[in-house]
């Protein structure tokens, strides 16, 4: 049995048809594009209108400021850094590792926070860090997401070899980056540092761009890379999806 309202989800599809409008618009024209039978339509678009969500010239229907004014309540408490930092703690919590929260600054990540682990040997980091984007997998993740123009430019340059597992070649990395936005998340298995793994993923906002990442580094030893991973990827995921839905992404 489903636990949803229709009435609700018909309402929410009215309200959104309506806000991606760019002139007012008709009940056929409504019911048209939300899949809602005229009835239907009619009866919330008089509710809305009561309530003063919508505004109505000679049966042509529009959105007020009402609903901007509402939701832009909350988004004047919000900040990203107010937003992760409970996401970011229950990340640290679950996996033990160090965590952080990225965004790009020119051609660098720079780390709005950062949370060291709570294992004996841990990834050493810090709020306000740079940390170059081919070699570690934050950077990749916002490289990967960035414009064309600036992915040819930086994919470009010479790029220092840090470790023998650092992508430096343009061909390889463009691929690199290619995996990156087919996965959903990036990795870095030696790239940036011998002994240090880590895994990030993308925080999208509710236009559906890509404006920071969350993640998890790791020491590692033997070569391990890959199987310290997957032990804490599934919960970098979890926590990025939170954020994203957070900030309105769908």
């Amino acid at each position: 049995m489903s636990n949803s309202a229709p009435a609700v989800e018909a309402c929410t599809k009215i309200i959104t048809f309506l806000a991606e409008c760019e002139q007012e618009i008709g009940i056929s024209e409504i019911s048209r594009g939300t899949g809602i039978n005229k009835n239907m339509v009619f009866r919330i678009l008089n509710t809305l209108e009561n309530e003063g969500w919508v505004y109505c010239n000679a049966q042509k229907y529009s959105l007020t400021l009402l609903l901007f004014g509402l939701v832009s309540k909350p988004l004047s408490r919000l900040s990203l850094n107010t937003i992760a930092s409970p996401v970011l703690y229950d990340l640290l919590n679950k996996t033990g590792e160090s965590t952080y929260l990225g965004i790009l600054k020119e051609d660098k990540v720079l780390y709005l926070q950062h949370f060291d682990g709570v294992k004996n040997v841990r990834v050493a980091g810090r709020v306000g860090g740079e940390y170059d984007l081919y070699c570690s997998a934050p950077g990749k993740v916002l490289l990967a997401h960035a414009e064309k123009s600036f992915i040819e430019e930086y994919t470009s340059k010479a790029l220092e070899k840090r470790t023998k597992n650092s992508i430096t070649e343009k061909s390889a990395l463009l691929q690199e980056l290619e995996n990156v936005r087919k996965n959903g998340y990036a990795t870095d298995c030696e790239e940036f540092g011998n002994g240090i793994t880590c895994a990030a993923a993308p925080i999208y906002d509710y236009s559906g761009k890509v404006i920071a990442t969350v993640g998890c580094s790791a020491f590692t030893t033997n070569g391990e890379c890959m199987e310290m991973i997957e032990k804490f990827l599934p919960y970098v995921l979890s926590a990025a999806k939170k954020i994203s839905l957070i900030l309105g992404a769908k």
